[in-house]
């Protein structure tokens, strides 16, 4: 009966003040947290959904206003670049189709392309895990840090 009312306890607890990560913002990754970084996902679902089970790796510079998103499709390392915008969650690729430039060369349906939005509705960063959860309202994917040289 204890551990039944404990059990209780804590789901109430977790429905009261919700889960670390979940789409309230409980976490929300700021400048200083991603500035410099880079995350691996296991999954870049969340960024497009050609990219569902393909690993993703998301960096950011410039005090985090710019992002470059890499991915390996048809073997070989394709990258998208923009605008990164810390209030809102919101990527958005250059229009060009020269990631150097700021856009992406993704071959059409297989990654973001140039002048695509990916709006995200929460960017949490965990500082104790160095680790970025995103969610895009389906799908929540978290990807685990390194500094960026």
């Amino acid at each position: 009966m204890l551990s039944l009312m404990a059990i209780v306890a804590t789901i109430g607890l977790l429905v009261l003040f919700g889960c670390p990560g979940d789409s309230d913002h409980h976490n929300p990754a700021t400048a200083s947290d991603l500035n410099n970084r880079s995350f691996t996902f296991p999954s870049g679902k969340a960024f497009h959904s050609a990219l569902t089970n393909v690993s993703t790796v998301v960096s950011f510079s410039n005090n985090a206003t710019n992002f470059a998103l890499q991915a390996t499709v048809q073997n070989v390392v394709r990258t998208a670049t923009g605008t990164y915008g810390l209030d809102s969650c919101l990527f958005t690729v250059g229009n060009s189709t020269n990631p150097t430039a700021g856009g992406s060369n993704f071959p059409t349906g297989t990654g973001p392309q140039p002048n695509d939005t990916i709006d995200l509705s929460v960017c949490d960063f965990d500082s104790t895990n160095n680790s970025l959860t995103v969610f895009d309202g389906t799908t929540t994917i978290t990807g685990v840090s390194r500094a960026v040289n």
